[in-house]
């Protein structure tokens, strides 16, 4: 049975935690936890969660915090199993602080020729690390630096895993965008696509698409989805210009942080 594009997400955000993270499966899901990027959500959270009816959810949860703290850290993410809803435990995190999180799957369905018509340059991250970190250390100014530079270390651990191939927009000299194609067996995922440039970020976003959409089709890639936010506008609009359709959503639930998070 072919895979849904929700279950192609799953599969590939679950690679993405492992990349890099430590895991370990506990009774009612898979914590995976990173010591030294402690307050990156992608890097600290408890997935592929299934609850049964025999199983309360305040004790699941409180388990999961206790295994999580005595590591001194804090589990930042909840994220349930393909195809698994508990709407107990929707409602006892959000009554404890969580914000529920929902994002389109988006399938690619058709391939689309849509030209980047400016005069930035798609360059790979690998090429040029110091512009990759730059992009990221540029993203949010509401975010401390402190949490913008462990996230810039973080991601740059993952530029050498060759199934993340990862690209940087350059005005000039000056980067100002970024995103990444990641390979998980025939699954192609489109990830972080993310532009510093305020006054022309569509223009950024259609220049990292084209680019890492035109390696996609080279690869001969099964199937090529992202996930977006389904209250950003601006990129399901363009995903669904260069050919991309919503096929479900993917819900999680984050728990806030005052410093905003270094998710990726």
């Amino acid at each position: 049975m072919q895979a849904t594009t929700v279950q192609s997400l799953l599969r590939t955000s679950q690679a993405l935690c492992g990349q890099m993270c430590q895991k370990e499966t506990l009774e009612n899901g898979i914590a995976y936890f990173h010591e030294r990027f402690d307050q990156i959500y992608d890097l600290n959270q408890f997935r592929e969660v299934v609850l049964t009816e025999q199983v309360g959810v305040e004790k699941v949860v409180k388990e999961v915090e206790q295994w999580f703290a005595e590591k001194n850290l804090t589990c930042l993410r909840w994220a349930l199993a393909a195809e698994t809803e508990s709407p107990e435990l929707a409602e006892y995190l959000t009554s404890h602080g969580f914000q529920e999180r929902v994002e389109s799957a988006m399938l690619l369905t058709q391939w689309k020729s849509l030209d980047a018509t400016n005069d930035l340059r798609v360059l790979p991250a690998r090429a040029v690390r110091a512009a990759y970190r730059q992009t990221i250390m540029d993203d949010d100014a509401t975010v401390s630096q402190s949490l913008r530079e462990m996230k810039a270390d973080a991601y740059a651990e993952r530029l050498d895993d060759p199934q993340y191939d990862a690209f940087v927009a350059m005005a000039g000299q000056k980067p100002v965008g970024r995103c990444a194609l990641y390979q998980v067996g025939d699954i192609a995922r489109v990830v972080d696509l993310t532009s510093t440039s305020d006054d022309s970020c569509e223009s950024v976003y259609a220049s990292l698409l084209t680019h890492v959409l035109t390696l996609a089709k080279r690869l001969a890639m099964r199937c090529t989805c992202a996930a977006v936010n389904i209250d950003d506008s601006v990129k399901l609009r363009l995903l669904t210009d260069f050919g991309f359709e919503s096929d479900g959503r993917i819900v999680e639930y984050e728990r806030p942080s005052k410093a905003a998070n270094g998710q990726a």
